[in-house]
C-alpha cells in the first residue's frame, strides 16, 4: 500500500506541473501530473494543501485544495503501464520493414526487437502504447 501525505503551504515556485511548497517550517515538492496544467494552476504566493503518495523526491497529488476552499481531484493513471502484446510489436516491427532476427526482450515499458533493413542492424524499441519510439542502428 503506498504511503500518503498532506502538505499545506505557500508556493514559492512552479515548475510546469510541479509545485514548490514551504509550511510548517519544511518545503515539498507537489507533483500535479502533466494532464493538470490549466488555467486553475496555483501560482507563486498561493497557499494550497496536497494530498497524495508519496515518492522519494515528491508527493504525487491527487487532491488539492486551493486558498478559496476549492478541491480538485486529479486523476492518476493506474500503476504500470499495461501489458504490451508481444505479436503486435513483432508485426509493427515487420510492416516498418524490418526482418526480426532472435528472441523478443520484454522491458517495463517496452519490447527491444532485433530487426535488419536495407543490410543493417538495428534495435527497435515498440512501447506498450503500439508505438515503435526508438531504432538504434547498433554494430555487429
Amino acid at each position: 500500500m503506498p504511503k500518503t501525505a498532506t502538505a499545506t503551504g505557500i508556493v514559492w515556485a512552479v515548475f510546469g506541473h510541479r509545485l514548490a511548497l514551504e509550511g510548517n517550517g519544511t518545503r515539498s515538492l507537489a507533483d500535479l501530473g502533466p494532464k493538470a496544467v490549466s488555467e486553475g494552476m496555483p501560482r507563486v504566493g498561493d497557499t494550497v494543501t496536497v494530498e497524495g503518495e508519496v515518492t522519494p523526491c515528491e508527493i504525487k497529488v491527487s487532491r488539492l485544495v486551493l486558498a478559496d476552499g476549492a478541491v480538485r481531484i486529479i486523476a492518476r493513471p493506474e500503476k504500470g503501464h499495461g501489458k504490451g502484446d508481444p505479436d503486435t510489436a513483432l508485426r509493427l516491427v515487420r510492416d516498418a520493414g524490418y526482418r526480426v532476427e532472435g528472441p523478443l526482450v520484454r522491458k517495463p515499458r517496452h519490447f527491444e526487437i532485433r530487426g535488419i533493413r536495407d543490410g543493417e542492424t538495428f534495435d527497435v524499441h515498440v512501447h506498450d502504447d503500439h508505438g515503435i519510439r526508438t531504432e538504434k542502428r547498433i554494430a555487429v
